[in-house]
């Protein structure tokens, strides 16, 4: 009988303690997106995780993935997650837009040879009037 209260009391206080029916089995591995290609064997795609203690199962572009010919080159994480991204410069480089789930975003353009920010360009509120091509082109995406 004493046995019964400690297991019944475990069970009470800790939650999911004995396994709950409701209980489901969280994948949190990320996802790859669908592989966009590119110029001279290049491809990108982006890594879609859960959000920390999120419900929802929605997943979120938080990192970009480059590869050659098969071979990670860079991995790109986002500021907080990558919204679009394209190509650009025959490849040598990527545009990215970059930000929260809400008010903000930041357009950048990246070099895949040095793994450097060139170019930064706050967008939250659209693209200036004398946007370089590479903004223009990641608008228009």
């Amino acid at each position: 009988m004493k046995h019964r209260s400690i297991t019944l009391a475990i069970a009470l206080l800790i939650p999911g303690a004995l396994g709950s029916p409701q209980q489901k089995h969280k994948d949190d591995r990320p996802k790859e997106s669908e592989h966009v290609a590119g110029p001279h064997g290049l491809e990108g795609w982006t890594l879609n995780s859960l959000l920390p203690d999120d419900t929802s199962q929605e997943r979120y572009p938080f990192t970009l993935v480059i590869a050659e010919n098969g071979k990670v080159l860079r991995k790109i994480n986002g500021s907080a997650f990558i919204w679009h991204w394209i190509f650009w410069n025959e490849g040598r480089e990527v545009a990215y837009e970059s930000g929260p789930l809400h008010f903000g975003m930041q357009c950048e353009l990246y070099d895949l040879k040095t793994g450097r920010v060139l170019e930064s360009v706050d967008c939250w509120r659209g693209i200036p009037d004398n946007a370089p091509g590479w903004l223009v082109a990641l608008e228009k995406h």
